[in-house]
């Protein structure tokens, strides 16, 4: 069951590597890094973070739900199938409120 679980794992993680490996368009820098400002990229690196952390929060969603279903009425795994989706969600609304707070900031800032 836990070798199932982990390849189910391993391939939702890896299948958006292979998604986002398309080419683009060379431009006039011929692919050279054109960020020069620092504000943006900790913006983005911010960005990126907290897109990391929502996916896995829906991610842990998911398993805590498919963990639920699959406890056959044993009360020791329902109980941790509930803790999972709780803190699952409280993680999901602090990734979700911090983005809007580095959105207003940056708004405020006029680092966009």
């Amino acid at each position: 069951m836990k070798n199932i679980f982990f390849t189910i794992l391993s391939t939702i993680l890896l299948v958006p590597i292979f998604v986002s490996a398309q080419a683009k368009r060379p431009t006039d820098n011929h692919g050279l890094a054109t960020q020069t400002d620092i504000n943006t990229v900790i913006r983005d690196m911010i960005n990126f973070f907290l897109a990391f952390l929502a996916s896995l929060a829906v991610l842990m969603i998911i398993v805590s739900g498919i963990m639920y279903i699959t406890s056959g009425g044993d009360s020791t795994r329902t109980e941790t199938a509930k803790k999972m989706l709780t803190y699952s969600i409280v993680g999901l609304i602090v990734a979700l409120v911090s983005y809007m707070i580095v959105y207003f900031i940056s708004e405020a800032l006029g680092i966009v």
